[in-house]
């Protein structure tokens, strides 16, 4: 089976799935999730964070941020920061798991995870997302992952600069996300596709990517 003839599935995808599986239906019959501001302004952010990692545009805000990224995300979908790697299953089946790194450094051996909201992601749960350890599972050169997290509030970012944590790579983050995804995989081929939706088959909102495109409203 060639790349193209296999399922493809990317991180935001399987989470969905984990989180309420009828978002898998929505996206299967081509509905989009609904905008939402809150995104629009995590892409400005990214692009801030970005542009000074790179050193295309230095922000003297993030002075504090001593990595520095070859190649990072500049257009939605950037080649150069895209991964695939197979996946089959004991039933035969082939799947591509895929992903874009905000930024790579495959010299240091090292990827770039930028994360804004409020409050600000902690180490711990840095070290627990699901995320990360996939990223980690796409190239065996990676020997660390750097998160970036800060407000999406530029305002905040005197008073609470945004953080930045190093954490090495292990063979536990495989075996985690390794199960992860087989267990994702494992709810697509059960076709049983009713996770965030109540006993009438309607959605409850809880983890719902699609908003007020969810065709179970």
């Amino acid at each position: 089976m060639t790349q193209e003839q296999m399922i493809k599935l990317s991180y935001s995808s399987l989470n969905m799935i984990h989180q309420a599986s009828h978002n898998w239906l929505n996206k299967q019959m081509g509905f989009k999730p609904e905008e939402r501001p809150e995104w629009k302004r995590g892409k400005e952010i990214h692009r801030i964070v970005q542009d000074h990692l790179s050193g295309k545009k230095p922000d003297k805000r993030f002075a504090h941020i001593k990595y520095k990224f070859p190649i990072v995300e500049e257009v939605d979908f950037d080649s150069r920061c895209k991964f695939e790697f197979p996946i089959k299953t004991s039933t035969g089946n082939d799947y591509l798991i895929r992903g874009y790194y905000d930024g790579i450094d495959l010299k240091e051996g090292r990827f770039l995870e930028i994360k804004s909201g409020d409050p600000l992601w902690s180490i711990g749960k840095f070290q627990k997302a699901m995320q990360r350890k996939l990223y980690a599972l796409s190239n065996k050169k990676l020997k660390e992952a750097v998160l970036v997290t800060l407000s999406k509030d530029e305002d905040k970012w005197k008073k609470q600069p945004a953080k930045v944590y190093k954490i090495d790579i292990t063979p536990k983050d495989y075996a985690d996300v390794t199960k992860w995804i087989f267990d994702g995989i494992g709810m697509i081929e059960s076709g049983k596709f009713d996770g965030g939706l109540d006993e009438n088959g309607k959605c409850t909102d809880k983890w719902c990517y699609f908003g007020n495109n969810c065709q179970f409203k």
